[in-house]
């Protein structure tokens, strides 16, 4: 299924069950509505902000889909101050010296007034409705200065507005008055075509609808779809004639994934530079909400240890084609997950992965599993964006490196082998900052497991594992476990200064390191840690006997994984016996 197709049959469901604006109209931001009698007269500008956070927010509401990105272009039935009232947000000084924000005019507000009030005179010179009438008398009477002889308050200035209507029975909304949507629900005049996503003749959309919410791409929307430019286009066909969608299909595609990238939605996360959206199809919009719930948090987990258990039991279930008690989960539902990285004026898809719900909880549960390592560096399964950190220079989203996100993502979500590009950001980050945390060793584990699953890492420390290079990363932690026992308060250790050769040309280091043990060695049996040096000597040992005379002159890079495993399964697991020894 493609993937504008998946966002239609998304869009219809949600219509269905009220969640969606019909066509004609778009979800916005509204913060105010200017209430009118029915000779347009404002009555009131009451506040239709949510106050439920610390500061006020605006909420989303269906009012007639606007398409201004520059210039003047009135929105209808709705807008900005500027257009309503013709008044913006000006920053004077009262008489106590202090600065407020008053009704005053830019450059433009005149002429955006002015627009918007054409607009509508010309658009309700017929009307016969009482809302829309009583609208077009206020319009025709309404002047700038009168926004601040009318009380209005001043938090309104640069929001959306909208119109209410009280005929003395109560406010509702002009926008959503009967007469008023058929203001909006003329026969398009454009040509037909076959749609390519219903397979029927009828109007084919000219400009694809915008898309918001896409991390870094442009607030006003970028195109998922667009031609802007002779090179891509042919047959001489313009625009949305290179590949007909229908305004029909096109708006519901726009409006479902709009949806899922707005705001506050629990169906959308940013993963590097990707903003990914996901949902899945169910009877009812309860079960459905189930599984987008279960799919944000697994691909990032709670924090709540008790909420991270019963996500992993749920997905294991799943994953083994059983409910855990709840009919609900059906390993056979579908679900989509979309990737979408800005690309300039337009939206790049970074991958799309349709599939059901079994072998979603199967992947996903299975790269934890790849990730499982001991000592455990999360308290929980970890995200899988942050994973990328640990590739990028001071740990900033902007410095992963590109196209890494769409790659693991894939990976995980198809169970196939991990990119080895995130093995070699890893290491080199390591070569970097010198920084061998538990994270970084779990992502070499997953990527040399689910590349080579006979020779793989083991999740703990496993002395009997012969690997050459998990043996040296061992024996190099045993060393540096001397050193710094035998010189205690050193600035710079041998893993500062050799761990990056060590890791890659062994036999050209580890003859140095381990003629310095032995003196390292010397010290602790003759001092207070006896004890300590004759264990530290015992487990050097252990580990020499399974290496061979003649060391490797360089590791690959997936040895190179192994020899940070072997390091840190050496460096941080307990010993008792050390512990005892000490």
């Amino acid at each position: 299924m493609t993937i504008l197709t998946a966002l239609a049959r998304l869009y219809d469901r949600m219509a269905e069950r009220g969640e969606a604006p019909r066509p004609g109209y778009s979800n916005e931001n509204i913060s105010f509505a200017l209430v009118l009698d029915t000779d347009g007269t404002p009555l009131q500008l009451a506040d239709k902000r949510s106050h439920a956070g610390k500061k006020p927010a605006p909420v989303p509401m269906a009012v007639p889909a606007g398409s201004r990105t520059s210039g003047i272009k009135p929105n209808l039935l709705w807008d900005k101050t500027a257009y309503v009232f013709g008044v913006i947000a000006v920053e004077r000084e009262t008489e106590d010296g202090k600065k407020a924000l008053t009704p005053g005019q830019g450059k433009r507000t005149a002429d955006e007034h002015a627009a918007f009030v054409q607009e509508h005179l010309k658009l309700l010179a017929d009307a016969t409705d009482p809302g829309l009438i009583a609208l077009r008398r206020f319009l025709e009477r309404w002047q700038p200065e009168d926004f601040p002889t009318l009380g209005f308050q001043t938090d309104a200035l640069d929001q959306n507005i909208v119109f209410e209507f009280d005929d003395g029975t109560g406010p509702g909304f002009v926008h959503e008055r009967p007469a008023a949507a058929q203001l909006f629900s003329t026969p398009s005049e454009g040509p037909q075509g076959l749609c390519l996503v219903t397979g029927q003749d009828a109007p084919v959309e000219r400009l694809h609808p915008k898309i918001k919410g896409v991390m870094g791409a442009q607030s006003s929307g970028a195109s998922l779809i667009s031609f802007n430019n002779e090179a891509y286009e042919s047959f001489g066909k313009s625009q949305g004639g290179n590949a007909p969608v229908s305004e029909a299909a096109a708006f519901a595609y726009g409006t479902a994934l709009n949806a899922l990238l707005a705001r506050g939605s629990a169906r959308s996360l940013r993963i590097a530079d990707m903003t990914v959206a996901f949902w899945a199809e169910a009877p009812d919009a309860e079960v459905a909400n189930m599984y987008d719930i279960l799919m944000g948090n697994a691909l990032n987990p709670p924090d709540e240890q008790d909420a991270v258990n019963e996500l992993r039991a749920a997905l294991m279930n799943v994953a083994e084609g059983r409910a855990g008690g709840d009919p609900r989960l059906d390993p056979q539902a579908r679900v989509y997950m979309l990737g979408l990285a800005p690309n300039a004026a337009r939206l790049s898809v970074r991958f799309w992965h349709p599939g059901t719900f079994g072998e979603f909880a199967s992947n996903v549960t299975a790269f934890w599993d790849d990730l499982n390592i001991l000592p455990a560096p999360w308290k929980g399964p970890p995200a899988v964006w942050s994973l990328l950190y640990e590739t990028a220079l001071l740990r900033k989203a902007e410095n992963i490196p590109p196209l890494l996100g769409g790659q693991v993502i894939r990976a995980v979500l198809t169970g196939r082998p991990l990119p080895r590009m995130l093995l070699s950001a890893v290491i080199g980050r390591i070569r970097a900052d010198g920084d061998i945390n538990g994270r970084r060793a779990a992502i070499c584990k997953a990527v040399i497991n689910r590349t080579s699953r006979q020779e793989g890492i083991p999740v703990s420390l496993d002395p009997e594992n012969t690997n050459p290079a998990y043996r040296l990363g061992r024996l190099f932690a045993v060393l540096e476990r001397a050193q710094s026992a035998a010189l205690p308060g050193l600035n710079a250790t041998i893993k500062d200064r050799y761990f990056a050769a060590a890791s890659a040309t062994p036999a050209r280091v580890f003859p140095l390191l381990v003629k310095n043990a032995t003196h390292h060695l010397a010290l602790l049996k003759k001092g207070e840690n006896g004890g300590i040096g004759h264990w530290l000597e015992k487990e050097l040992g252990t580990i020499w006997l399974g290496l061979d005379a003649d060391m490797p002159r360089a590791l690959s890079l997936e040895d190179q994984g192994r020899f940070i495993a072997g390091y840190y399964h050496q460096r941080w697991t307990k010993s008792t016996k050390r512990e005892d020894a000490q």
